[in-house]
């Protein structure tokens, strides 16, 4: 079943389908029809520095991520323009934040919660989905084969002491 909002995000129910590189990596074990690879565009790598209206700190995850995240090419700048502003308008909300207090009371004394934290709430939920949209997380990463996290072992340990000889 599909499920229709008034925003136009469409939700299917399950997991969401593997991408193709991980299908053509795997062998294509469901026998899916995959578009020919001629046809498949090869999206240009994200290359150039971190505009200059974002602080020092997202300017630095920006250059992290366009050397790390290999995945993320021109067509996906926006959202990771996006997830920056977010970043830094988290920093903002959570500075100021700590200048005030979490509950607030009215000139009756009755107390409310301050609304910085709903708004830092919801900033946070935000950038996670943004983190997922553009393959960040953990569980992405693996949807897409594009990263794994490993531990070391004794035999890289041995070699990276040997290399840094």
């Amino acid at each position: 079943m599909t499920s229709y909002y008034p925003n136009g995000v469409v939700e299917m129910p399950g997991p969401p389908p593997k991408p193709n590189e991980l299908v053509r990596k795997q062998g294509n074990p469901g026998r899916k029809k995959l578009p020919e690879l001629a046809a498949v565009i090869n999206l240009p790598q994200i290359n150039d520095e971190a505009p200059s209206h974002l602080s020092e700190p997202t300017q630095k995850l920006w250059v992290q991520l366009r050397d790390l995240a290999t995945w993320i090419s021109e067509t996906d700048r926006s959202v990771l323009l996006l997830l920056c502003e977010k970043l830094d308008r988290r920093a903002d909300l959570q500075a100021r934040l700590q200048n005030s207090d979490p509950v607030l009371y009215t000139d009756k004394g009755y107390a409310y919660a301050n609304p910085l934290v709903g708004m830092l709430s919801t900033i946070e939920t935000e950038i996670v989905k943004l983190f997922s949209l553009i393959g960040l997380t953990p569980a992405d990463r693996s949807r897409l084969g594009v990263a794994e996290v490993k531990r070391a072992s004794a035999l890289d340990n041995l070699i990276a002491k040997r290399q840094a000889k």
